[in-house]
């Protein structure tokens, strides 16, 4: 019998191998040989006795097979037969994704339908192996350094069964995260208000947000820090808001360290960021519901006051402190949450002049009335102009605003006037 048969019903046998049966002893020959596979089909026999039988079939991974044998030595009149069972080991499947990323901690996962036997990598960068108890899940790890931010590369897996079958190398493709960037919303930007805020984007989300903000330096032109209140909005956005406000006409520098900073996929920054940005002069905008009025004051005295109409009783103008943090030459307006012949729907295209300050409210031109001086909108404050208007005689209160304001300007909605304000004429 061939020698990997001789212990009755081994499940461990490489298909690769040769089945070899030979008659022992002088005159022994084989009269009978089959190879039978699981359905008892003989897939290979002998013709005519003979000393020796090697089926020339090929066996298949993972299939069970018995062996009839029956030797005779004529002279002696001696005959025997023997049958055995046996079983091809099963090819292992390669379970995991054949596409990963490289983890933050540089490693890779490898698992296998069945358990396997070494495993060894061949490509740009090298792979320390690890298998754990079931040898079915490997954790490839490289070392530190040996590869570049967003690069793709390909691996070589050479593995072999756990009886040391080797099997046919399968590829990987190893791609590493990309770069950690940010960019600083208001570079490069003039003129803006003082409450602007600094906002920072990052281009991935960040392993943790903790510390993160103080590799961000923000100061004045002369190198004077800036207080102020950092605000997250995600795991990517950071928002700086100047605790008194920036200073007027002034550059404001803003300087990201790259030490420490990494993203969730194990990105680094590779290199510092500085922006910068300008503020104008000292400008804010005060909304007095109860007189329907807009003082527009600069440099702390009113320069121009402005008739408005703000949001009515059902649709009431929102109070407190915001800024304009958008601005449109022309804006189609709607309702929010309504379908067109609902209750309350609305739609005006080409509304000029329109600033927001807070949500969906917004000052703009209304073309549509000349009830200024009293509530009529959706809650948005109203300002004459003379685009899309048929009356003559109209200020251009809504134009003027939307050139003298910039992004960043700051607007507080009072309730009720208090009793000292000062008023300016609209011009």
């Amino acid at each position: 019998m061939p020698s990997f048969l001789e212990d009755e019903g081994k499940w461990s046998v490489d298909p690769r191998s040769v089945v070899r049966a030979a008659g022992i002893g002088l005159g022994t020959q084989l009269t009978r040989a089959e190879l039978l596979d699981a359905t008892g089909q003989v897939i290979a026999k002998l013709d005519h006795p003979q000393r020796k039988f090697q089926p020339k079939v090929a066996l298949e991974f993972g299939k069970q097979y018995r062996l009839i044998l029956t030797a005779e030595r004529p002279w002696l009149g001696q005959l025997e037969s023997r049958e055995t069972a046996f079983g091809t080991i099963t090819l292992p499947k390669v379970v995991s994704a054949l596409r990963q990323e490289l983890a933050p901690d540089g490693t890779l996962k490898l698992k296998f339908s069945e358990p396997v036997g070494a495993v060894t990598t061949r490509g740009e960068f090298k792979l320390a192996v690890k298998a754990d108890e079931s040898r079915q899940n490997f954790v490839l790890t490289a070392e530190p350094g040996q590869f570049a931010q967003g690069k793709i590369f390909r691996l070589d897996i050479h593995w072999e069964t756990r009886t040391g079958v080797p099997l046919n190398p399968f590829k990987m493709e190893v791609s590493t995260a990309p770069a950690l960037g940010a960019i600083v919303a208001t570079h490069g930007m003039s003129n803006l208000g003082l409450a602007m805020p600094v906002q920072v984007d990052f281009s991935e989300p960040l392993e943790s947000r903790e510390g993160v903000t103080d590799h961000i330096r923000i100061a004045s032109a002369d190198g004077q820090p800036i207080s102020g209140k950092w605000l997250w909005y995600g795991k990517q956005r950071a928002q700086f808001s100047p605790q008194h406000g920036w200073p007027a006409e002034d550059t404001i520098h803003v300087a990201i360290g790259p030490e420490g900073l990494r993203s969730a996929r194990g990105g680094f920054m590779s290199q510092p960021v500085n922006a910068h940005f300008k503020t104008g002069s000292d400008r804010r905008i005060e909304v007095f519901l109860d007189k329907q009025r807009v003082n527009v004051i600069e440099n702390g005295e009113v320069i121009r006051t402005l008739k408005a109409s703000t949001g009515k009783s059902k649709t009431p103008t929102v109070t407190g402190s915001f800024y304009i943090y958008a601005r449109f030459p022309t804006k189609t307006m709607k309702s929010t949450g309504l379908k067109p012949g609902e209750k309350g729907y609305y739609e005006v295209k080409d509304v000029p002049y329109a600033q927001y300050f807070h949500e969906g409210y917004a000052f703009h031109g209304a073309f549509w009335h000349n009830s200024f001086g009293q509530p009529a909108s959706h809650g948005c404050i109203n300002l004459a102009t003379r685009k899309k208007n048929s009356r003559k005689g109209v200020n251009e209160d809504a134009g003027w605003l939307y050139q003298w304001a910039s992004l960043g300007v700051p607007v507080t909605v009072y309730r009720t006037a208090p009793g000292n304000d000062q008023v300016a004429t609209s011009q």
